[in-house]
């Protein structure tokens, strides 16, 4: 069996910590350092504005100062792992705060982005389309609808809206799906799953599995060259395999292994091409985003030797 021995880790640290963002040294520090989780906090809430919401590119694809929806669910994806934190208490209370106020009902959740986006560097896939009166990630519903209505649900004592008919929404909505064309799409209906009691989570789990199953990449190829979905970007630890063979699971694991002892890290599979400008820091901040994503994994997989 295969681990990720000191010095590969050693040089993945010193990239996080040369190249990444404050956030992500912070986060190395609490995961592989026991660094303290109120600094970790106290880093998210500066990507916080004052109408709870979150922007000021926390999502390096745009650099929108103002607060989104999708901005907002990258926060909580990271505070979930720190609601304990008393300091992150009212971070996430404002937050909810901000998506009760940005919901729209005749879509029985939130549009990604606001039209501003256009007005601030950004990669094309987040281009405002004023004519259709959204962004191409729209498209898809559940990103980051059902991704929100998730954490919704977690932190339902600070919310207006009724919980409950989202959850039944997103279920009907993924039940109603014959094809499925969008990974990161399914990587929210994974992390609403991961909000649910047991019994609401069985109801998801058939069509959620099905959808992992007809998405997830099984060529450590396209891994390496292709904007695909791995079989770790659904699974972030050995209680949770969905329909994923634990073979495959394996391989990935061993697969990141050996790009840290290779390059010290852990790049992106889309193109650099994108990043030039003011959009040249994203790159550094996207690496450093996933080489830290790829060690808490192998980390809650117990692969590596610390």
């Amino acid at each position: 069996m295969l681990y990720l021995e000191k010095e590969p880790l050693r040089r993945a640290q010193y990239f996080i910590l040369e190249s990444g963002r404050e956030l992500e040294r912070r986060l190395f520090a609490y995961h592989f350092m026991d660094g303290p989780a109120n600094d970790v906090v106290e880093e998210i809430a500066g990507y916080q504005n004052l109408d709870g919401g979150f922007g000021n590119g926390i999502e390096p694809d745009f650099r929108l100062p103002a607060s989104s929806p999708m901005a907002t669910s990258i926060a909580l994806q990271y505070l979930r792992d720190f609601d304990e934190v008393p300091l992150a208490k009212g971070i996430i209370s404002k937050s909810i705060e901000y998506l009760d106020n940005t919901y729209v009902p005749e879509r029985k959740g939130w549009f990604a982005v606001p039209k501003a986006v256009n007005d601030h560097p950004h990669a094309p896939w987040w281009e405002y389309d004023e004519e259709k009166g959204m962004c191409a990630i729209d498209a898809n519903w559940g990103n980051p609808t059902a991704e929100l209505i998730g954490y919704l649900h977690r932190y339902r004592e600070y919310t207006s809206l009724d919980t409950d008919m989202l959850i039944l929404k997103a279920i009907e909505y993924l039940e109603s799906k014959d094809e499925f064309g969008s990974f990161h799409e399914v990587f929210c209906f994974v992390r609403l799953y991961r909000q649910l009691e047991e019994e609401t989570a069985a109801k998801l789990m058939p069509k959620l599995s099905e959808a992992v199953c007809s998405l997830v990449s099984k060529d450590e190829e396209e891994w390496r060259t292709e904007y695909v979905a791995k079989p770790l970007d659904f699974v972030s630890s050995p209680d949770e395999f969905f329909c994923i063979d634990q073979n495959l699971i394996e391989e990935n694991i061993e697969y990141y292994i050996r790009e840290f002892q290779t390059h010290g890290k852990v790049k992106p599979a889309w193109s650099k091409s994108f990043y030039d400008g003011e959009m040249a820091k994203s790159w550094d901040e996207w690496v450093a985003i996933i080489t830290l994503r790829a060690l808490t994994v192998l980390k809650s997989f117990g692969r590596i030797v610390l």
